[in-house]
Order: C-alpha cells, then sequence, then structure tokens
C-alpha cells in the first residue's frame, strides 16, 4: 500500500487496521449494519466462516475468497543447550505437552523420541512451561485444529478453537511479540507462533512429525515446496464457499502439517464505494498480490510462501468478475515508459519519494553493515540471543522513525513561522 501511494501521481491514501480475523470479517459482512461494510475489503488467515458466507448469499451478495500467501506455524522452544534440529516431537505429544498430561522436558515418552536428551537438559524433571495466545488468535485456531486431527484421542472437539479453555498454569501471551517474549524470557518453553516471525527472532523449531510419518522443520519443507502442497484441494472458484477449506495434517513426504492460507475477502458488487476510480485502484491492488515482484517482498521479508500457480488462476479468474464501474483501470510503469508513464493513474517504480529513497539508503547500509559484523551468542540463556535480523529491524525502525519525527518537526515549524511571521 505504502508504495501504491508513494509512486501515484494523483494524491492517493490507503489504510489497513490489523484488528484480527474475527473483528475483520464481522466488519466486512456488516451483519449488525444490514449487512452495508464497513470496509471495503477484508483479509485474514482462515476464510470466511461457511455461516457468515450463506448469510451474505441470502441477502443478494456475492463475494470472493482470493487465497494470496500460505504461512506455517511452528512450534519453537527455549531449552537452554538445545538448538536447531535436535528436538522432535510427534502430534500426540505436543497434545500431552499443551494439555499438560507432559510437564517436564525428561518425560519417558519425550526422550524416547530423543535419545541423550536428559544429559543437555540443565537439571532432571526439567519443567515444561506452555506458552499460548492470552486471546482468540487464527494461530490459536490452527494449532488446536491440527492437535485433533493428529492425535483425536488426546485433543478432543473442546478445545478446538481460536479462544479455548487452557490449563491454569500455561502462560497468557498477547500478540506474536508477547508469545515470542514468553519464549525467550522464560527457559524451558514451548509455544507456536508464525514460522517467519518466529524465525525472524531467532527462535529454534522443533522438528514435527508430519502425515507421511517425517520429522521436519518448516523451513525444510519450504525449501521442498512442502508448504504450497497443503493447498492442493480448494473450491475451484473464487465465489465458492471455502469455508471448509482445511490445510492442517494433509499427507506428502515434505508437507508442512500445520499450514494457513491469508485471503482477501472482497464483495463483488462495489456500490459502496462511490468513486469509480477508487473501485479500479482496489482491483489494481488486489490484482498487485499476483504480482511476483510484489509477493516476493512479503516471501524474503516474512517468511511466507506464494500460493501455487492454480490458486492463483481461481484468484485472478474471481478478479475479472468485480464490477468497478467505468474507472480508468490503474496500470504499472517498471521499465520507462516515455509519456505514458506520466498518466494519472500510472503506478510508477520510477516515480519515489525522498522517504523511500532515504529507506533504501538505510537498508543498503544495514546490508552492508550485517555482512561485516561477526555473529555471536552470549554464553548462559538463550534469551540473551538477539539474530542479525532482528537487531537490523530495530536499527532499521529506529532511523525509519527518526526520520519521520524530524520531518514532521520541520513541517509544523515551517507552518508557525508561516501563520506567525509571514502572516501566510
Amino acid at each position: 500500500m505504502s508504495q501504491i501511494m508513494d509512486r501515484s501521481k494523483v494524491p492517493v491514501r490507503m489504510t489497513y487496521r490489523a484488528v484480527g480475523s474475527g473483528t475483520g470479517i464481522d466488519e466486512f459482512v456488516g451483519e449488525d449494519n444490514n449487512f452495508a461494510p464497513y470496509n471495503d475489503f477484508g483479509s485474514g488467515d482462515i476464510p470466511m466462516p461457511s455461516l457468515d458466507y450463506a448469510n451474505l448469499k441470502d441477502n443478494g451478495i456475492e463475494m470472493l475468497h482470493l487465497p494470496f500467501v500460505l504461512g506455517a506455524i511452528s512450534v519453537f522452544h527455549s531449552i537452554p543447550g538445545v538448538g536447531d534440529g535436535e528436538l522432535k516431537l510427534t502430534g500426540c505429544t505436543l497434545a500431552k505437552i499443551f494439555k499438560r498430561s507432559i510437564k517436564y522436558w525428561d518425560d519417558e515418552e519425550i526422550l524416547e523420541l530423543n535419545p541423550g536428551l536428559d544429559k543437555v537438559l540443565p537439571n532432571a524433571d526439567y519443567p515444561i512451561n506452555v506458552a499460548r495466545r492470552v486471546k482468540g488468535s487464527s494461530s490459536t485456531a490452527s494449532v488446536t485444529q491440527y492437535l485433533k486431527e493428529a492425535c483425536p484421542e488426546e485433543w478432543p472437539d473442546d478445545l478446538v478453537g481460536k479462544l479455548i479453555d487452557w490449563e491454569s498454569d500455561t502462560m497468557k501471551c498477547e500478540g506474536s511479540g508477547g508469545m515470542t517474549s514468553c519464549i525467550v524470557d522464560n527457559p524451558g518453553t514451548i509455544g507456536y507462533i508464525d514460522s517467519g516471525h518466529g524465525h525472524s527472532q531467532g527462535l529454534i523449531e522443533i522438528d514435527l512429525e508430519n502425515k507421511d510419518g517425517k520429522y521436519l522443520t518448516s523451513k525444510v519443507s519450504a525449501e521442498k515446496g512442502g508448504i504450497g502442497n497443503a493447498a492442493a484441494a480448494i473450491p475451484d472458484r473464487a465465489d465458492a464457499d471455502f469455508g471448509n477449506v482445511d490445510l492442517l495434517n494433509k499427507p506428502g513426504e515434505w508437507t508442512w502439517p500445520i499450514v494457513a492460507m491469508s485471503y482477501v475477502y472482497v464483495r463483488k458488487d462495489l456500490s459502496h464505494i462511490t468513486d469509480d476510480q477508487e473501485k479500479t485502484l482496489l482491483k489494481y491492488f488486489l490484482e498487485s498480490l499476483y504480482d511476483p515482484d510484489v509477493i516476493s517482498q512479503c516471501e524474503d521479508n516474512f517468511g511466507f510462501v506464494r500460493v501455487p500457480e492454480s490458486v492463483k488462476t481461481i484468484a485472478m479468474n474471481g478478479l475479472k468478475t468485480l464490477d468497478v464501474g467505468s474507472g480508468t483501470p490503474w496500470t504499472t510503469e517498471t521499465n520507462t515508459m516515455v509519456g505514458t508513464g506520466m498518466g494519472y493513474y500510472v503506478i510508477s517504480a520510477k516515480r519515489r519519494t525522498y522517504a523511500e529513497l532515504t529507506y533504501s539508503s538505510f537498508a543498503d547500509d544495514l546490508n552492508s553493515m550485517e555482512e561485516q559484523a561477526p555473529t555471536t551468542m552470549m554464553s548462559g540463556s538463550t534469551a540473551s540471543y538477539q539474530s542479525p535480523e532482528k537487531q537490523a529491524m530495530q536499527i532499521q525502525s529506529a532511523l525509519i522513525m527518526g526520520g519521520i519525527s524530524i520531518a514532521l518537526w520541520s513541517v509544523a515549524i515551517g507552518f508557525f513561522l508561516a501563520k506567525n511571521i509571514l502572516g501566510v
């Protein structure tokens, strides 16, 4: 969105509120607003529930599901001295840990899967801390549904959902950042989080057993195409009911067992948007989610995986059915287009703001610093470790916020001088 705003000739303002899948769906459906939407589109990593989809249909409203990225949800730990690839669990063992039937890392069932683990633990009866999301989340929904499918004898139906009744001695963690802190700040903790976030924070991933009996990490699965494999069976039309789409515990040697697909929800009829040019801008934005140059940023920066070509085709066919009125289509200038590149509705990569140029310069400098700086880990608890990626993100964020602060103060001072001294 920020790139579209920066590279548009005409003033464009686009916003997105990160309020969670549930709120996004409620505001998109607008049931308490006579089914008028509160937003122009919604997004979440769960499909529209079948009940909500049916309610829209019953009120004469057709919608599209536009799957655009896949993300793995992984389980991470902070056992001192145990690194990547050194701890593996089955779905049933994980279920027993999460419901507190297994409370120690040297439990016989864990040691059977991990011979010699007891030799590296800080002490006998080393306790397991279970970290879980404090509020309803789609990651909780995915993990609990996976546990139900992988080990129904240990994980009952009433423990499946975005918000469940956890045991009282589990750790309450708010949001992805809170989950990271729970794991890092409390040695011996196990918790779940989207893989890209966990890896960017230097967390240590547990090898999980997939449906084919293979132990692997989400990184290995991604390298082998195993995350995309989970999306093999979805409806063949974007305007269909996706409520039963399930990407969990699917077969395949390299398939990751806990995969979530991120969707955009959009109505076919965009009459709630009064300006036809805004309608075509929305369509341009949605189409850009399938542009390799755009979606690669999600892969490189956040660890997501683009959807397979078959899924992309379903989405692009659905976008053709959007009613955008008579607005002028927006286009992209990547290579210089003499004359036409200056058009009003051209998003040009040649048109860049000073802030974007400064950001790029900062990013290049940080990459150079990262290549030159040695990576070290302090002795003791794993909580002392920060990955180079996390350090770079923190420095980059600080530099950007500093630049924004200076710019805002400059504007404020200029306005004050113009008004009080020059009499403008």
